[in-house]
Parts: C-alpha cells; sequence; structure tokens
C-alpha cells in the first residue's frame, strides 16, 4: 500500500513538472516565432496549471482505485481462508 502511495506520488510530481517544462520550452520557441516576447510563454505556463490539476486527479483516482481492487481481493482472501479454518 505504501509503495503504491509513493509511485501515485511520483508520477504526480513527474507528470506536473513535464507539463511546466513543456510550456515553457513550448511557449519561449513560439515566442521567438512570433516576436512576442513573453505572451505566448506566460498563456501556455498559465494554461499548464489546470493541465497539470486535471492530470494529478486523473492519476490519483486510477491509483486509488487500483489500491481500493487491492483491499477487496485481500478481504475477500482473508474471508476465504477463515471459512476454510473454522469448524462446526
Amino acid at each position: 500500500m505504501n509503495t503504491l502511495l509513493v509511485v501515485m506520488i511520483g508520477q504526480v510530481g513527474c507528470l506536473t513538472l513535464v507539463v511546466i517544462l513543456a510550456s515553457v520550452f513550448l511557449g519561449l520557441w513560439l515566442d521567438d516565432m512570433f516576436g512576442t516576447k513573453p505572451i505566448l510563454t506566460l498563456v501556455l505556463l498559465f494554461a499548464g496549471i489546470p493541465l497539470s490539476v486535471i492530470l494529478m486527479l486523473f492519476v490519483s483516482r486510477r491509483t486509488l482505485a487500483r489500491l481500493k481492487e487491492q483491499n477487496e481481493s485481500k478481504e475477500k482472501d482473508m474471508q476465504e481462508a477463515d471459512f476454510g479454518t473454522t469448524k462446526t
């Protein structure tokens, strides 16, 4: 369980970093192409913020669903094991 949460935090951090860096570099390149020095960089940077939040929510929901499935599977296995060892 702890490993899965650490992986989720790592994925969210990496995705946020990738979105921000892509926004900055794409914005700088577009500003250089069109001669609008800070405008497109700032627009893409501010557009990247909601995108990174949406990606963070998507990754978190997917990871939590996987965690829930693992817990349900473990509980089912434990119930089956308890059922097999009880005497009537």
